[in-house]
């Protein structure tokens, strides 16, 4: 095809057939556009004559933009139509195309049809006619009857349909049918669990839910207790249990952290990280005292090493405080660190962590880090680079406040007293007795009141968190499913977090954990933490009747490269060291149907 020239004449080739019509936009012999279409049914009924009109008046609106202003010649293969400018009996229609006409400057002329064989083939159905129709065939309708033979209960319900004593059957071409023309499926063979595979497991139907699979069956056939078997496919289906999440409440009832017996005995710790640098820190430490709930807030750098989070922790808490006797932690490297294991140990701190990845054990000082992030956004300015000014006076402000589990303020429990503030200096106390201010009762009655009134709301939080929970209990050796987080492994930083699967498994309980967690025994190529909470165990359902629908053939969750090719053979392997660079094994394969030149050095994380 051509690009039109507007300094050159312009040539039209139109033809009708009785189906539809088509045209070509020429130059110099090189067509530039083409057109074409079917004719409505009211167009069909045109006399020859007005559906070569059609073509023209059409070709003529579709290259409009081509046409006018320029001076062109449209060639038709009908006589009566080349005399159509000097018709002198016209109908209305005929009447409004030559009032559209008269835009253009143009000729009309008669080439013969053997001539005009381009536009002929644009309008001519013959490549429609040469087609045959076609529909898929297959044996299953064959097998159903077949099938039907052979299953007692179909065999009555077509005896019943043959003597009329059913409405609800019917029999149409050797078939059973039944309400909606709805083909009974016999209990013959895998015929059901074929249907059930189809209308599930295809790229069409997407492994939908129990309600939706049912929907998609009962559309086209029925068999008893469809309902039954529609669920049992479903639950114990391998991609659902690794892609889908549970929609129900969370496993796993709460299980509150013992109360400690006085101040400072337990502390918990969390970093809130990613902060604008300020004075040279980018985050910040967050102790909190579970006694008292005192929290302390010390600004640290935004990559704190180890040995600088200890020299911290010291001067901000073991130097005011002493030192405790338990820490409650996520498991950041900052707290599992060697060096910071072994300092702990030798001022015999027990380092009692949370289960893997629950962070609900450590809620205490995520609802800490809510309320400081909370208030520096109160205060912080815009380029958010003062932060760091604002944390004494954020930690005076929170242990002023008074807690909801303890009915008294951090300071109170710690000192014994509330802090003097700007409003109590501007109006001091002026009664016959001050030492009113002073302690009310003992030390060791107000740790007691205290410890109840912690214990207290423990009961009163459990009780609450237990309304949106459910209990769940695994013995050893019972099968389970993970959920693993992406952020987890490195390779996964790569891929969309949301396309990867949910769960992995199948990995056997070990032993209980605590009151919720369990210890399981993860694949080795795993390398996380083998303690999970309840809540992220899922139950793994096997088929016993195909246990090859139980036998995973996707990629591990932690490999994200696809080879277009088979392996056949491991022909050697080899260890990768490189400096600054962990080493990493990498082995030679041979790829099957291609040649040993062929074979080529992949790495074991990607195979």
């Amino acid at each position: 095809m051509a690009l039109p020239n507007y300094e050159k004449p312009f040539e039209i080739h139109t033809d009708a057939s009785d189906y539809a019509i088509g045209g070509v936009l020429m130059q110099d012999r090189h067509p530039i556009a083409y057109e074409s279409r079917k004719l409505n049914d009211t167009e069909r009924r045109y006399t020859i004559q007005d559906k070569e009109m059609t073509a023209v008046i059409h070709c003529l609106r579709t290259w409009r933009h081509y046409l006018l202003g320029s001076k062109f010649v449209i060639m038709t293969d009908n006589v009566a139509t080349s005399y159509f400018q000097t018709q002198k009996k016209l109908s209305p229609k005929q009447a409004r195309w030559q009032d559209f006409l008269a835009e253009f400057d143009y000729t009309l002329r008669y080439k013969p049809g053997q001539a005009n064989v381009v536009v002929d083939a644009l309008s001519r159905k013959a490549e429609l006619a040469t087609l045959s129709t076609s529909t898929p065939k297959s044996n299953f309708l064959e097998r159903i009857k077949e099938g039907t033979g052979q299953d007692g209960l179909a065999n009555n319900l077509l005896r019943l349909a043959s003597e009329g004593k059913t409405r609800r059957f019917w029999v149409d071409n050797g078939v059973l049918m039944t309400v909606g023309n709805r083909v009974f499926v016999p209990k013959w063979g895998n015929l059901r669990k074929e249907i059930l595979k189809e209308c599930h497991d295809s790229l069409w139907a997407g492994h939908p839910g129990m309600a939706r699979t049912l929907a998609l069956v009962q559309q086209h056939y029925f068999w008893p207790h469809m309902h039954t078997d529609v669920e049992a496919y479903v639950r114990i289906c391998l991609v659902c249990q690794q892609d889908k999440v549970e929609q129900q409440q969370p496993a796993g009832l709460l299980e509150p952290l013992p109360i400690p017996e006085k101040s400072w005995e337990s502390v918990s710790m969390d970093f809130i990280v990613a902060l604008p640098k300020s004075e040279g820190c980018g985050s910040i430490i967050v102790v909190v005292d579970r006694f008292s709930k005192y929290g302390t807030f010390i600004p640290a750098p935004a990559d704190c090493k180890v040995d600088e989070t200890a020299r911290l922790f010291f001067k901000n808490v073991i130097k005011l405080w002493g030192v405790p006797k338990s820490i409650i932690s996520d498991r950041d490297p900052r707290f599992t660190g060697k060096f910071w294991r072994e300092l702990f140990k030798l001022l015999g701190t027990d380092l009692n962590f949370s289960t893997s990845f629950h962070p609900q054990s450590d809620g205490q000082t995520e609802r800490v880090n809510a309320l400081l992030k909370q208030y520096l956004r109160h205060y912080v300015s815009a380029h958010q680079r003062d932060w760091a000014k604002l944390l004494d006076a954020a930690q005076f402000s929170y242990n002023l406040q008074r807690s909801e589990a303890t009915n008294k303020s951090p300071f109170e429990i710690v000192t014994g007293q509330q802090p003097l503030t700007p409003s109590a200096i501007a109006s001091p106390y002026t009664g016959n007795n001050p030492s009113a201010f002073k302690f009310a009762r003992e030390w060791h009655e107000e740790a007691d009141i205290t410890r109840a009134c912690l214990d207290k709301a423990a009961k009163r939080m459990k009780r609450w968190a237990d309304t949106k929970r459910r209990p769940r209990d695994y013995v050893t050796g019972d099968m389970v499913m993970v959920k693993l987080l992406p952020n987890q492994f490195k390779s996964l930083r790569k891929v969309h977090k949301g396309l990867v699967r949910k769960y992995e498994g199948l990995f056997p309980v070990v032993k209980r954990v605590g009151k919720a967690a369990y210890q399981v025994q993860l694949s080795p190529k795993l390398k996380i933490h083998n303690v999970f909470h309840v809540s992220l165990l899922k139950p793994f359902h096997r088929d016993d009747e195909d246990p090859s629908r139980s036998e995973s053939k996707r990629a591990p969750m932690a490999v994200v490269t696809e080879f277009d090719k088979e392996v056949e053979q491991i022909l050697a392997d080899r260890v990768i060291r490189r400096r600054g660079v962990p080493n990493y094994h990498e082995y030679l394969v041979k790829w099957k149907n291609l040649p040993d030149q062929e074979a080529s050095w992949e790495r074991e994380d990607q195979l």
